[in-house]
């Protein structure tokens, strides 16, 4: 119960911001800047959910996705000082800078989107999914990033959150069958439990 309020109150703080006194363009880069923290969102979900295995690929994963984003960054910067027409794709169409390729905040968006469709199901997954191209949109429509930049960021996220993270197996399995066939002129239910160790 307690786990519910949490994430209400997380929830109601986030969407609580004015943006109405913001024009269309900064409140679609700051939804950018505030749901490029979708692993920590997935986080606080994992924790609900005494997933604590969980919490640890979405880790691994947020880790390696921003490493990986990083390190690739940079060697574009790395590279623009000598060689700006081959670090050409790493330049942002906003100022002119090399620091690019491929975007952070969407990298870091779509590894929460990997994890949760992989670990939690399509259920999960999908919305996740959804704002994390939400993400992606509003570094194009604030001019921070060019679609490629926003493709490969997600890419990366997406690959390291899905394939680092081992789906969530349920061992309680409960059903009920009504069994067609009477004994003694009465229907027989059927109660299942199996869980697996």
């Amino acid at each position: 119960m307690v786990k519910k309020y949490i994430l209400n109150i997380l929830l109601f703080n986030i969407f609580s911001i004015n943006v109405y006194a913001m024009s269309f363009k900064n409140s679609i880069e700051l939804y950018g800047d505030i749901f490029q923290f979708l692993p920590a969102f997935v986080g606080v979900y994992s924790l609900a959910r005494e997933d604590y295995i969980g919490l640890g690929y979405l880790a691994i994963s947020t880790s390696g996705t921003l490493a990986t984003t990083f390190a690739i960054k940079y060697s574009f910067v790395a590279i623009s000082k000598k060689h700006q027409n081959s670090a050409s794709i790493s330049r942002r169409p906003n100022n002119g800078a090399y620091d690019g390729f491929p975007s952070g905040h969407t990298s870091s968006a779509f590894v929460a989107a990997g994890f949760a469709q992989k670990r939690y199901g399509s259920n999960v997954g999908v919305p996740i999914s959804i704002l994390a191209t939400f993400v992606g949109a509003s570094r194009v429509i604030a001019e921070k990033h060019t679609i490629a930049q926003v493709l490969a960021g997600a890419i990366i996220g997406y690959i390291f959150g899905y394939f680092i993270t081992e789906k969530l197996e349920y061992n309680l399995s409960i059903s009920l069958a009504l069994d067609s066939n009477n004994f003694h002129n009465k229907n027989i239910y059927k109660l299942n439990f199996s869980y697996r160790f």
